[in-house]
C-alpha cells in the first residue's frame, strides 16, 4: 500500500509479528527508509497480517532539482505548522483542556519512568486521550482516569499461549508427542523452567514425559538435569550431537510430551546457533519457548529476540521477575515482538515458583495494582 508524495514514499507492511514486517521493510527499502509507525491491523486490513508498519523513504529522482518559489516554502511551512498543531491537539485533547494535557504528560512520563518503551508509552497515551475523548462525547459521565484507559488499550494488544497441557492424542503415530524446546541466552533460567514445567504441568496432569538435554560443545552441561530426572523418576537423555538429537526425538514420540533443553548463545555466540535452529525447524509438532529473564534491559531484551529469530520462536517465556521491580522491558519487549507470552517464573523454588503469564502482573507494575485488578476484572 503505497502512498507516494512529492518529497517521501510511504509504504505498510503486513505480518503476523511487527518485527517480521520491520525485516521486510528494511530488505526492500533499505536503512535510509524512516519507521513512521507500527500498529494491530485494523479489521479491513487483518487479512494481511496481523501487525503493520508504515515506513517512509525520500523520494528521488534523476531529474535536476529547481529552485522553489518562496511562497511554495511559505506554503509547506504553514502545512507543517498546521500538522505539529494538530499531533499537539491530540495529546491534549480536542476540546483543548489543559487537565487533561497535563494528566496526559504525567502518564505519559510515568510509562517511560517505569521502562515501557518510549514510542509504545507515546502511542498508548494518544490513543486513551482519543478513546476516553470519544466516549465522554457519546456517553457523558463521571470521568475515568487516563491511566485506565491506556491499561486497558495495553492488555487488548497481548497475547497468550493456550493452557499447555492437552488431553492424550487420540491419533497415536509417529508425531503423538507434543516436542516443548525451551532456548534463550545463557543464565536465562532454561534448565530450572524446564523442571518446573515437567513436575507442574506434565507430571501434575498425568501425562507421560520425556527430557532430552542436546548440547553438541558442552558435554557437562547436562548433569543438573541428569540428577533432576533421577529423582523423580523421568525418562532422561543427554544428547552430544544433533543426529542423537534427531533420532532420541523420533524414539520419544510415544510419551505425551518431549522436553528438550537446549545451550544458552551469547550475542558473540549466536551464529553457532543456525544449525541447532535448522534441526529444530524440521521437527514436527513442536512449540519454542523463547526463556528471557525479566531482569535484562529493555534494549538488551529486543536484541536478543532478534538473534534468536532464527529458531523461530512460538512463544516468549520471562523468568527472574523477582529480581526486578518493574516489568515496564518484559512488556515492551511482548508487545513489539508481537508474540504470545506462555509463563511467568519468579523465582528457585520447584516446581512453585512459575505460573502462566496473565496480563494483570505486567499491567499493575505499569499502570499501579488497582487499575490491574479493575481492568482484569472487566
Amino acid at each position: 500500500m503505497e502512498q507516494p508524495t512529492s518529497s517521501m514514499k510511504i509504504k505498510s507492511y503486513f505480518a503476523s509479528s511487527v518485527e517480521q514486517a520491520i525485516q521486510e521493510a528494511r530488505q526492500e527499502l533499505g536503512t535510509d527508509a524512516m519507521l513512521i509507525t507500527s500498529r494491530r491491523s485494523s479489521p479491513e486490513t487483518r487479512s494481511l497480517g496481523a501487525y503493520e508498519v508504515v515506513f517512509g523513504l525520500q523520494a528521488t529522482t534523476a531529474r535536476p532539482r529547481a529552485s522553489v518559489p518562496a511562497s511554495d516554502l511559505s506554503g509547506e511551512l504553514q502545512k507543517l505548522r498546521a500538522q505539529l498543531q494538530e499531533i499537539k491537539s491530540t495529546l491534549q485533547g480536542t476540546r483543548g483542556s489543559e487537565s487533561l494535557s497535563s494528566e496526559a504528560e504525567e502518564l505519559f512520563e510515568e510509562l517511560v519512568s517505569n521502562d515501557l518503551a518510549r514510542n509504545i508509552a507515546q502511542e498508548t497515551v494518544s490513543a486513551a486521550v482519543r478513546l476516553r475523548e470519544q466516549l465522554s462525547r457519546d456517553q457523558p459521565s463521571s470521568p475515568i482516569p487516563l491511566r485506565a484507559y491506556a491499561a486497558e488499550l495495553v492488555s487488548k494488544q497481548l497475547l497468550f499461549a493456550p493452557p499447555f497441557h492437552r488431553p492424550p492424542s487420540d491419533k497415536p503415530g509417529p508425531d503423538a508427542a507434543q516436542v516443548v524446546v525451551f532456548a534463550g541466552p545463557p543464565g536465562a533460567g532454561k534448565t530450572t523452567t524446564l523442571i518446573k514445567i515437567a513436575i507442574r504441568e506434565c507430571l501434575a496432569q498425568r501425562q507421560s514425559v520425556r527430557i532430552l538435554s542436546v548440547d553438541p560443545y558442552r558435554v557437562a552441561a547436562h548433569e543438573k538435569l541428569r540428577s533432576f530426572t533421577a529423582i523423580v523418576g523421568v525418562g532422561f537423555t543427554a544428547l552430544n550431537s544433533l543426529q542423537e538429537f534427531s533420532a532420541a526425538v523420533d524414539e520419544s514420540r510415544n510419551k505425551s510430551v518431549v522436553l528438550v533443553d537446549t545451550p544458552g548463545y551469547s550475542p558473540s555466540e549466536i551464529d553457532g546457533a543456525k544449525e541447532i535452529a535448522s534441526c529444530l525447524e524440521r521437527l514436527a509438532n513442536k512449540q519454542i519457548h523463547l526463556v528471557l529473564p525479566a531482569s535484562m534491559k529493555r534494549q538488551d531484551l529486543m536484541r536478543t529476540i532478534r538473534d534468536y529469530a532464527a529458531f523461530k520462536p512460538d512463544y516468549l517465556l520471562f523468568t527472574k521477575l523477582d529480581e526486578t521491580g518493574s516489568q515496564g522491558a518484559i512488556l515492551s519487549a511482548a508487545l513489539e515482538a508481537g508474540k504470545p507470552l506462555s509463563f511467568f517464573a519468579n523465582g528457585q523454588n520447584i516446581p512453585e515458583d512459575i505460573e502462566p503469564a496473565h496480563a494483570r502482573v505486567l499491567l499493575a507494575s505499569v499502570f499501579r495494582p488497582e487499575v490491574a485488578e479493575a481492568v482484569s476484572a472487566a
